[in-house]
């Protein structure tokens, strides 16, 4: 990008400026945007994206990033609640969609960076009206499937300084991916504490 390199700095992912810690590059802002790598999103609309991790933890693992960039759950305030609350709908439908596919043999184990599936169950930039029917769960009820985990890495164990939020199908992968996503862990929170927590800007003053 031109930059000089003797005048920034790079953290988990996102290059800073050293002397006023503006961002110069993040690589889940090119990912979400669609640039880098190409192909790679399965889902975007103008609030997020939704993609594969390097590493999935389990068969099933998305990664809903706002377009925004926000830094971690640390920098979240109140005035992020409809955001957040889109990101959860945007992870709900996911994983509903594509928990459904995922013991077909057309839908093979998830690999790192896997390509968005060929068909999709859904417009890719509009949202599905998922309580249409009496059978189909409500659009907040995350409870439909006790084995979908929606969290947070909390700093300083988030690995990219661009929030993320995880939307796991379980069950994990191996024992270090469940020990990375335990519950009450100190690097763990849950969607649900997080925008139960959320601060008033004021606060963060």
């Amino acid at each position: 990008m031109g930059t000089n390199h003797a005048k920034t700095r790079s953290k988990k992912g996102v290059v800073y400026t050293k002397t006023d810690n503006e961002i110069v590059d993040c690589l889940f802002c090119r990912i979400a945007r669609g640039e880098s790598p190409p192909n790679a999103l399965w889902y975007s609309d103008d609030k997020c994206s939704v993609f594969i991790p390097r590493g999935p933890a389990a068969r099933l693992h998305l990664l809903v990033v706002p377009l925004e960039h926000i830094q971690n759950i640390s920098t979240l305030t109140e005035e992020h609640r409809p955001l957040l609350e889109h990101m959860k709908k945007v992870a709900i439908e996911q994983l509903r969609v594509h928990s459904q596919r995922i013991g077909s043999t057309k839908f093979p184990l998830l690999l790192p960076r896997a390509p968005p599936p060929s068909h999709y169950l859904f417009n890719r930039g509009n949202l599905l009206s998922l309580s249409t029917s009496t059978d189909t769960p409500k659009d907040d009820d995350t409870s439909m499937d006790s084995s979908f985990v929606f969290c947070f890495h909390r700093p300083p164990y988030n690995s990219i300084d661009h929030l993320h939020l995880h939307a796991i199908q379980k069950p994990f992968q191996n024992l270090r991916n469940y020990i990375m996503f335990a519950p009450k862990s100190p690097w763990h929170g849950s969607l649900e504490h997080v925008l139960r927590d959320l601060p008033s800007a004021k606060a963060k003053l």
